[in-house]
């Protein structure tokens, strides 16, 4: 869990909207932003790390923030928690704007773990609870509530130290979960557990979400998002290109078309070239195979046209199927390939 400063950053230079634009239409919504955007740096070193971020994640929903190393998760989780001011853009949690006056109130009812797993090593993982307790005025029940949650009951009283990087993951979750929050929110939770502590995560997730707490959570592991969240959000660059459902998001990428004919030895260079041209953006991103063809993006109509063409040309046609494909390629695809690191 991080812990907050006291004091609030400063706010936003511009001028603020109306609450309309802050407050959500919605009440089924938990965090809402405006035109998210930071900057860090002046004049020609200004680097913007996040633009014009519209956010909406639905309450006790998983939201899975998903983007490639250095585009802007953390420090997008960071303006949630009011960690980091934003540059200009708006922030609203559970309805509320947040700002000066709010903030405190708004920050008690979440939850976060953001970047790395907290806990002071020459402590027990049971003292260092007791020091959240004491901070957040948490009772022992919702301590021992929280460890047993994450499976550390029997380890509390081991030194921080002595705990694995998972074991340390788990007691940031525990500490972000004490104050039993409304909004949760974790940046890379699952980071060092094994298989059966990933697995463990995902279901305390899903549950959480099942008794109404809407989690945040951002990964790399992609099967894990895809298995977990109901609502996913892909950020690129700073720049948010995708959210909604993993349903819609499929629908985003046009799957890979197999063309299966018997007549590859036609399937010349100048061949396919005529057979696409028009059709497909990079005719040379087309792969020729031991039966046939690999057309990427390729549409419906770009599909028929294609049949007609392959059959002025005289070539026979035994197939034609579209290739299936993983919440990686399709994230792959809207990221421009540059990974999830």
């Amino acid at each position: 869990m991080t812990h907050h400063p006291l004091t609030h950053p400063h706010p936003p230079t511009r001028q603020r909207p109306t609450a309309a634009a802050v407050r959500p239409a919605h009440r089924d919504l938990a965090v809402v932003t405006h035109a998210l955007t930071k900057t860090f740096g002046t004049g020609a070193k200004a680097r913007t790390v996040v633009t014009d971020l519209d956010l909406a994640v639905p309450r006790g929903a998983v939201y899975g923030f998903l983007g490639p190393n250095g585009s802007g998760k953390s420090t997008t989780m960071k303006m949630l928690l009011g960690l980091l001011a934003p540059t200009r853009g708006d922030v609203a949690l559970m309805g509320e704007p947040l700002n000066r006056s709010t903030r405190a109130g708004l920050i008690a009812r979440t939850g976060s773990m953001i970047e790395q797993p907290p806990g002071y090593g020459h402590l027990t993982g049971a003292e260092n609870m007791r020091i959240i307790a004491r901070m957040l005025h948490l009772t022992q029940a919702q301590v021992d509530r929280a460890l047993a949650l994450v499976r550390l009951s029997e380890h509390k009283d081991r030194l921080v130290r002595t705990y694995s990087l998972g074991m340390k993951q788990r007691l940031g979750i525990a500490m972000a979960l004490a104050r039993e929050p409304e909004l949760l929110i974790l940046d890379e939770p699952t980071n060092g557990l094994d298989p059966a502590g990933i697995e463990e995560v995902r279901h305390l997730l899903v549950a959480l979400a099942g008794e109404g707490v809407t989690v945040m959570v951002s990964s790399h592991l992609l099967d894990e998002i895809d298995r977990t969240a109901t609502v996913l959000g892909v950020l690129a660059a700073g720049r948010l290109v995708f959210q909604g459902t993993r349903a819609a998001l499929m629908e985003r990428s046009v799957p890979d078309l197999r063309v299966v004919t018997p007549d590859t030895a036609s399937l010349t260079r100048e061949t396919v070239g005529r057979l696409l041209a028009g059709l497909v953006a990079a005719p040379g991103s087309v792969t020729r195979t031991s039966d046939g063809l690999i057309v990427p993006g390729l549409p419906d109509d770009g599909v028929a046209e294609l049949v007609r063409r392959l059959v002025a040309e005289g070539l026979s046609v035994h197939e034609l199927r579209r290739e299936p494909q993983s919440l990686e390629d399709v994230f792959m695809s809207l990221t421009g390939g540059v990974g999830v690191l």
